[in-house]
């Protein structure tokens, strides 16, 4: 189970300020300027992960020294959890590079412009370097979770991570269709700029 949070993020956006300085009066190649903007991120989200540590129930203990561990454990008075968040972020960008030459047509003396730009991608662009402690709790005889069973659940949430994504694709729908929005948006003021009525497609 995760939760999500969308956000936009505007770095490209200094890219496409300097993309709009052309004059109306001059023509632009419109098709080298689009490629030049090279890899364009349009929208990013963090998933965020849930996990926890506690001592194994005897039953749920494998092996017979981790079942003997268990059964110390039951008896030793106290209380040991720790639970721990951490997140994934997500991006969601075109790249320009794979724009064609016929994806752009142009006409200027209608003073039209039709472009077809390449998919929107989704990508995991990084992870939370540490886990946050959310709740900790070592009572009695219990002994302190220690940084090597940290380091296992942190490993573990990930590859959860990556089930959750690849077996629900809500959230990256979610995040591509607000990227072909905003992506379709800038563009077409963009174009605007340049002097043309755009028309502004996205190759899936």
């Amino acid at each position: 189970m995760y939760r999500s949070v969308l956000r936009y993020i505007a770095c490209s956006g200094i890219a496409l300020l300097s993309l709009s300085c052309g004059h109306k009066e001059e023509p632009v190649d419109v098709y080298s300027r689009l490629q030049d903007v090279s890899r364009l991120e349009l929208s990013s989200m963090t998933v965020g992960k849930v996990g926890m540590i506690t001592d194994p129930a005897v039953s749920d203990a494998s092996g017979i020294m981790g079942k003997a561990e268990a059964m110390i454990d039951a008896v030793k008075v106290g209380k040991r959890i720790g639970v721990y968040s951490y997140d994934t972020y997500l991006t969601a960008y075109i790249d320009l590079s794979e724009l064609a030459e016929e994806d752009v047509d142009i006409d200027r003396d209608a003073g039209t412009a039709h472009v077809i730009l390449p998919p929107v991608r989704v990508m995991v662009d990084g992870r939370e370097p540490e886990l946050h402690e959310e709740h900790y709790r070592v009572t009695g005889l219990r002994s302190s979770i220690t940084p090597e069973e940290r380091a296992r659940l942190k490993s573990q949430m990930a590859r959860e991570v990556r089930k959750e994504l690849a077996a629900d694709r809500s959230a990256s729908e979610s995040l591509r269709s607000a990227a072909e929005a905003k992506a379709k948006a800038w563009f077409g003021d963009l174009l605007e700029n340049w002097g043309y009525d755009a028309v502004v497609e996205i190759r899936r």
